[in-house]
């Protein structure tokens, strides 16, 4: 009969998934072997809100077993010099990172620490303030341009809530496609007030043939409407498209055929197998937002 102990590590942390959290710190004390597996199941994904990070930091937490995190979950977090430095410092080889409403976020940081982790990063999202919202820091161009070289490898993104313009999108275009077979498989641009039809029509280049899964927002000023959904739809009928449409979508801005619209895009939905209608009254909340970043 073989002995525990000789398992291989992938059977042992299968088996560690299902013990319960509150259980995997006795398991740990069993013996070393069972220590390190148990924690890479405990702190495999960190979700990091105020009030966690200042017990991390209090009890250095973070330091001690954030070699074992593969997914990072940061949430309106102000991100002083010592957070960028311990955060820089104490990740390793991250598989998916979440920066959300996050205060402080510079150019500097995002692109140290996305590169520091570019070889094994698969998933990114990126989520800046709603329009009511203030001092949350808030996604440019600017800002997420010179991480873009980042994200070669990266499978899913979302930049959501963002004040990005249809020139970033030709730049992600150029950049994931430039001297690369791209990766890119699923793009969420969630709340992307500045695009336009135009910008978003450059995702569907024949460079960017990685390119499955996209979810738009309805905003008619920007011809991001029905009648274009539906080019989307019967065009690229090998791409899964979610269309969202909101009631209260900026700030005192409400859609006054919320109701119309929604038919029609539900209509968009039953005719076409590869769409998918969300239809909300206001924006995502936070819990909801929090959430996406746990599918």
């Amino acid at each position: 009969m073989p002995n525990v102990h000789s398992l291989p590590e992938n059977i042992f942390i299968a088996i560690f998934r299902h013990v319960p959290i509150s259980q995997l710190h006795s398991v740990s004390r069993v013996c070393r072997e069972w220590s390190v597996h148990a924690f890479s199941v405990l702190y495999h994904r960190i979700f990091i809100t105020p009030s966690v990070w200042s017990h991390f930091m209090q009890h250095q937490i973070f330091q001690k077993y954030s070699s074992y995190c593969k997914e990072l979950i940061v949430y309106s977090i102000n991100l002083t010099e010592q957070h960028k430095s311990l955060l820089l410092e104490h990740t390793h080889d991250l598989n998916n990172l979440a920066l959300l409403k996050c205060h402080n976020l510079d150019e500097d940081f995002l692109y140290d620490f996305t590169n520091k982790h570019s070889t094994t990063m698969e998933k990114l999202i990126l989520w800046g303030p709603r329009s009511f919202e203030s001092g949350v820091t808030i996604l440019t161009d600017g800002l997420l341009r010179p991480s873009l070289p980042n994200m070669l490898n990266v499978r899913h993104l979302s930049i959501c809530a963002a004040n990005i313009s249809d020139e970033f999108l030709l730049l992600l275009v150029s950049t994931l496609t430039t001297n690369n077979v791209p990766s890119l498989i699923g793009l969420d641009l969630t709340e992307c007030w500045k695009l336009t039809a135009f910008g978003v029509a450059e995702l569907f280049s024949n460079n960017l043939s990685s390119l499955r899964d996209v979810t738009l927002q309805y905003h008619k000023e920007k011809e991001i409407d029905v009648e274009f959904f539906e080019f989307l739809a019967s065009n690229f009928a090998t791409h899964r498209f979610e269309y969202v449409v909101t009631k209260n979508y900026l700030r005192y801005k409400v859609l006054i055929d919320f109701d119309k619209i929604s038919r029609d895009l539900n209509a968009i939905a039953n005719a076409h197998q590869n769409v998918t209608a969300v239809t909300r009254e206001n924006v995502w909340t936070d819990d909801e937002i929090v959430a996406k970043c746990n599918d």
